[in-house]
C-alpha cells in the first residue's frame, strides 16, 4: 500500500544535497536552503540510526482519538485519555520489540516511553508483526498551547510515516489540510485514518470516505490511504495493524520519507536555480562586442589621435631638415603632456572620462549582463549580475592601464629603422650645403680683399661632362644642391612618417582593444561565467538529490 520512489540511493541523494548546500553558499534564499541543511542533518542523524526501528507519529486535531487509537493498537492503557486527559501535553513513544530504541529516542527528545507486550504474536513466527515498530502519540496540532504545536510540527518533521486521525467532525478541518498540504510529495508516506466510525451509518461512511478522498486529491495525495477505524470498538483497527505491519515488514518508510523530504527542498532549490539553459556559455562575441563597446567609451581615440602626432614629431626632429628640426623640439610632445611619453611611467594623464563616456560604459556593461542573463530565472539574474558588474572606478583604472601600456610598449619599440639611415643622408646633405656655404663665403671675402682669384672648380673638372652640372661651380652645387635635396628629402619623409604615424595609430588601438578585451574577461565575462557553471553543477546535484540520475 506503501509506495516508494528511489531512483538514486538515498545516502547519495543526501550528498548531492549537501554539495549543492556549500555550492551554492549565500546564492539562494536562506528561507530554502536553511531548511535544505536543516534536512541534510536530520537526514545523516536518521540513517546513522538504521532501518530496525519504523517511526509512525499519529496526528490530529483535539478529540480525534489519537490516545484512544494508541491504546487500541498497544492493547492496554499505553495513553491516558477521556476526563483524565483532554488533550495530549507531550509526545509519548510506544515501541513493540525486545530492545529499547534508546538512542533513536533520545535524538527525537521523547522522555516518555512505553514498551509494548507482544499480545498479537504470529503462532507461525512466534513474532508480533509490529515488533520494530515506534509508534508515537503526539501533541494536538489545533492546541491552543503554541508550545504543543510546535511539539507536533517538529515531531511531524522527524518521523517515517505520518498517520492523520480525524472523524466525522474534524476531517475538513483547514489546519489539518494545511499540513496536508505542505507535504503534498510525502504521499508513500502518509495515512488518513476516519475515526469513530462506530458513530455513523453505512451511508454516512461511504460519504466521509469519499469526501476525504476528495479533499486529498486537492491537498496533492491523491493515493493516500484511508483507514476506517473506531477505537473504541476495535472495528477497523485490524486494518490499521496491517498497514504498520506492512512498514515495519519493508522497513522503507524511512527512506520513502527522507527521499520525499529531499525530493521536496531540492525541487525548490531547483525553481530557484531553473532547470532549462544548462551548460550556459557565453559567447566570445559577447566579449569582444563590451571590450569594443568599452574602447569606444574610453577616450582612446584621444590618444590614438596623440601618438600619430607624436610620431609625426619625433619623424620631424630625427629625419626632417636639419635646419629646422631644432624648432619642433622646442614643443611639447603630443605624448608628453599625458604622461605616455619616453620614459615615463605610472598612471597616464588621460583626461578624466566624462559624464557620458562613464553613462555609456556603464550601459555597455549593463547591456552585456542582460544578454547572458536573458532566459535565466529571477534569482540567478542578480547572482549573475552582480558578479558581472564590477568596480566602475576599478574598470576605468584598468582601462587607462592597459591604454597606457598599449602607448608606453609601441614607444619602447623604437623608431623605424628608414629614420637612422634618412637622418645620415640629411646630415650629409646639411654638411654639403654648409661646406658650400663657407666655400662661398671664403671667395665672396677675398674677392673684397681685392686678393688674386682662386681658382673655383667646376664638377666637370672632377666627374667629367655632367650635363646641367657641368659648369655649376661646386661650392654652388654643394650649398644649392645639399639645400633643396635636404628640403625634398624632408618633405618625401614627412610623408612617409604620415603613414607610419597612421599605422602606429593603429596598432595602438588593436593593442588597447586586445588589452580591454582581456580586463572586461576578468573583470566581466569570466565572473559571469563561473556563476552560470555553478548554476549548471547545482542543477546536476539538484537532480540527484531530487531523486533523478544525470
Amino acid at each position: 500500500m506503501l509506495r516508494r520512489r528511489n531512483r538514486v540511493e538515498l545516502p547519495q541523494r543526501i550528498e548531492a544535497l549537501h554539495s549543492a548546500l556549500e555550492l551554492a553558499g549565500d546564492r539562494l534564499n536562506p528561507d530554502t536552503t536553511g531548511p535544505a541543511g536543516a534536512l541534510v542533518d536530520k537526514a545523516r542523524e536518521r540513517l546513522r540510526h538504521g532501518t530496525t526501528y519504523t517511526v509512525a507519529a499519529l496526528l490530529g486535531a483535539t478529540g480525534s482519538g489519537k490516545s484512544s487509537l494508541t491504546n487500541a493498537l498497544a492493547g492496554t492503557e499505553a495513553a491516558t485519555t477521556g476526563v483524565r486527559r483532554p488533550t495530549t501535553s507531550s509526545t509519548l513513544a510506544c515501541f513493540w520489540g525486545d530492545d529499547e530504541p534508546h538512542e533513536l529516542l533520545d535524538w527525537l527528545e521523547v522522555v516518555n516511553r512505553y514498551h509494548v507486550d507482544q499480545h498479537h504474536t504470529d503462532h507461525e513466527t512466534g513474532f508480533d508483526p509490529l515488533d520494530g515498530l515506534v509508534l508515537l502519540d503526539v501533541p494536538d496540532h489545533d492546541s491552543v498551547q503554541v508550545s504543543h504545536r510546535l511539539e507536533m510540527e517538529r515531531i511531524a518533521r522527524h518521523v517515517d510515516l505520518l498517520i492523520w486521525v480525524t472523524d466525522a467532525e474534524k476531517y475538513g478541518d483547514n489546519a489539518m489540510h494545511t499540513y496536508l498540504r505542505e507535504m503534498s510529495g510525502h504521499g508513500a508516506v502518509t495515512v488518513m485514518v476516519l475515526n469513530k466510525i462506530d458513530m455513523l451509518t453505512d451511508d454516512e461512511r461511504k460519504q466521509c470516505v469519499t469526501d476525504i478522498r476528495r479533499l486529498l486529491a486537492a491537498d496533492g495525495l491523491p493515493d493516500t490511504p484511508v483507514v476506517e477505524l473506531s477505537a473504541n470498538s476495535g472495528e477497523g483497527v485490524v486494518d490499521l495493524r496491517a498497514v504498520l505491519a506492512e512498514a515495519v515488514e519493508r522497513k522503507a518508510a524511512m527512506t520513502d520519507r527522507l527521499g520525499a523530504d529531499c525530493t521536496a527542498v531540492s525541487s525548490e532549490l531547483l525553481s530557484e536555480v531553473g532547470t532549462e539553459n544548462r551548460d550556459v556559455a557565453i559567447s566570445p562575441q559577447v566579449g569582444q562586442d563590451l571590450a569594443t563597446a568599452l574602447v569606444d567609451a574610453s577616450g582612446l581615440s584621444f590618444v590614438t589621435d596623440a601618438v600619430a602626432a607624436g610620431h609625426r614629431r619625433d619623424a620631424a626632429a630625427k629625419v626632417g631638415w636639419p635646419f629646422t628640426r631644432w624648432v619642433r623640439r622646442l614643443r611639447p610632445h603630443p605624448l608628453g603632456r599625458l604622461h605616455l611619453g619616453p620614459g615615463s611611467g605610472g598612471r597616464s594623464s588621460l583626461p578624466e572620462i566624462s559624464g557620458v563616456q562613464l553613462a555609456r560604459s556603464e550601459n555597455a556593461v549593463r547591456q552585456t549582463v542582460g544578454t547572458v542573463t536573458d532566459q535565466l530565472p529571477e534569482q540567478w539574474v542578480d547572482v549573475v549580475r552582480e558578479a558581472g558588474t564590477p568596480n566602475q572606478a576599478a574598470l576605468n583604472n584598468q582601462i587607462d592601464n592597459a591604454v597606457s601600456g598599449s602607448v608606453r610598449r609601441i614607444h619602447d619599440s623604437g623608431s623605424p629603422r628608414w629614420w637612422t639611415l634618412v637622418n645620415l643622408v640629411q646630415l650629409v646633405l646639411a654638411v654639403s650645403a654648409i661646406a658650400g656655404a663657407i666655400w662661398l663665403a671664403l671667395l665672396a671675402f677675398g674677392a673684397y680683399l681685392r686678393l688674386p682669384d682662386i681658382p673655383t672648380p667646376e664638377f666637370d673638372d672632377l666627374f667629367g661632362p655632367v650635363g646641367f652640372l657641368s659648369q655649376v661651380p661646386i661650392p654652388t652645387g654643394l650649398l644649392i644642391g645639399g639645400l633643396v635635396l635636404g628640403l625634398v628629402l624632408a618633405a618625401f619623409s614627412r610623408r612617409l612618417a604620415a603613414v607610419g604615424a597612421r599605422r602606429r595609430a593603429a596598432t595602438v588601438r588593436a593593442s588597447a582593444a586586445q588589452a580591454v578585451q582581456d580586463i572586461t574577461d576578468d573583470l566581466v565575462i569570466k565572473p559571469m561565467q563561473e556563476e552560470l557553471n555553478v548554476r549548471t553543477e547545482l542543477q546536476k546535484l539538484l537532480t540527484v538529490a531530487a531523486g533523478d540520475r544525470e
